[in-house]
């Protein structure tokens, strides 16, 4: 069976149909046909206005993301070479986790 894919964010139809969630906003024109009804009956419509903060845990990730680049920055300004490692590393890790729950 063809399971369409999502070129921006590759999020495929068939994980839609076992979560009900989408990936991204082109998500919507990649699947727009078939997602319309669904889409239609459970939020009264069929345009993308994107994520809001849906809980604390969200913001309290979006503002360790910020706590963390500040700290890179100074590391950086401060020649702390051997901790922006770890730091970079743990920015990496959160930015991932922050870009699979499209807060960035």
């Amino acid at each position: 069976m063809y399971d369409k894919v999502c070129e921006k964010c590759g999020t495929r139809l068939s994980s839609y149909y076992q979560t009900g969630m989408l990936g991204c906003p082109e998500c919507y024109n990649a699947f727009r046909m078939e997602i319309l009804s669904t889409l239609k009956d459970i939020q009264r419509s069929t345009e993308h206005t994107g994520k809001k903060l849906s809980n604390g845990l969200d913001k309290e990730l979006l503002d360790e993301y910020k706590r963390l680049l500040k700290e890179k920055e100074l590391a950086i300004m401060e020649g702390r070479f051997s901790d922006l490692r770890e730091i970079s590393a743990n920015l990496f890790d959160l930015t991932e986790e922050l870009k699979r729950r499209g807060l960035i």
